[in-house]
């Protein structure tokens, strides 16, 4: 290296770091500046906010997937109580999604009336067969509910692929 280059590295470093400062320092004063919409808001621009900032269900149907996939290579690999844990996170993501989305409330009703129940029923036998039957109607309320949705382009394949999980073989 010669001696300009070498000069050359510290002086930039210098730059870098007393520009980063200063807009660093530019930022802090901002955001100090910066009303809290938690905090100086009334409750309904509170209110209005939350609910702009509530995720949708394209949020949580990722999610839901990745536990059906989980669930049903935890039955595979006969890690019942594994997938037993997958089908409560399943319940409540879709609780959360028939909160947060009350037009889809009644699609995800019918959903867990056709599914949950017998999915519970199947774990418990720890029976396979039975378990992949379970998992066969599942799959199949899905496209139904992705149908009444609108979303049938969005489809559920019968056996899921395997996830990455550090739990499942």
């Amino acid at each position: 290296m010669n001696r300009v280059s070498a000069l050359c590295i510290p002086i930039l470093s210098l730059t870098l770091l007393l520009t980063g400062t200063v807009y660093s320092s530019s930022y802090l004063a901002h955001a100090e500046k910066a009303p809290d919409w938690r905090v100086t808001g009334t409750p309904e621009e509170q209110l209005e906010a939350l609910v702009k900032i509530t995720p949708g269900t394209s949020h949580w149907m990722p999610e839901i997937a990745y536990r059906f996939q989980t669930m049903y290579w935890a039955g595979k690999q006969d890690k019942w109580e594994f997938a037993e844990y997958q089908i409560e996170a399943m319940e409540k993501m879709m609780d959360r999604v028939a909160t947060a989305r009350t037009k889809r409330a009644a699609s995800i009703n019918i959903f867990r009336e056709n599914v949950f129940g017998d999915l519970d029923e199947a774990v418990k036998t720890q029976n396979f067969e039975i378990f992949e039957e379970a998992v066969a109607i599942m799959s199949s309320e899905c496209m139904a509910c992705h149908t009444r949705e609108g979303f049938s382009y969005i489809t559920v394949p019968a056996v899921p692929t395997k996830p990455d999980s550090i739990v499942l073989d």
